[in-house]
């Protein structure tokens, strides 16, 4: 809720406080849900559910980017090593037997992949994009 911040502020004021700022959340969802394909009305009609859909929505996108990047990650790979077995490195990683074992071997790939990684996903950063949330912050906005 919107506390009064000066003495002449009237529970009217408040209200209409809240309800101009509740009318922009529901607008900057609505760009949201827009701009991600969600359907706003297939979810129902409330802002909580127009929400758990973007929520769900934005899962799925991130699950797709995910693939995308270890497809794009394995096609670098294979045209640095000519007839590698794309199939055998997809079944994952090659560990030791011994739990312990595996787990240092793991930091050590994984520390080991550090600055590569980074540099070939910055690589790809061009092809990243969010689409425009179509309204602004009224608070930036001076409203």
């Amino acid at each position: 809720m919107v506390e009064a911040t000066f003495a002449g502020d009237t529970p009217k004021h408040s209200l209409d406080a809240v309800v101009s700022e509740r009318s922009a959340l529901e607008a900057m969802v609505a760009s949201a849900c827009e701009g991600l394909g969600v359907d706003p009305g297939a979810s129902g009609s409330s802002l909580w559910s127009r929400v758990e859909a973007l929520y769900s929505r934005v899962g799925e996108r991130l699950r797709q980017a995910l693939h995308t990047g270890v497809k794009k990650a394995l096609a670098v790979v294979s045209s640095h090593y000519v007839g590698i077995d794309l199939m055998a490195v997809s079944e994952g990683y090659v560990l030791p037997d011994d739990e312990v074992e595996a787990h240092e071997e793991l930091q050590k790939l994984a520390d080991a992949s550090e600055a590569p990684g980074d540099a070939l996903a910055t690589f790809f950063d061009a092809e990243v994009e969010l689409p425009p949330l179509g309204v602004k912050n009224p608070r930036q906005s001076g409203q």
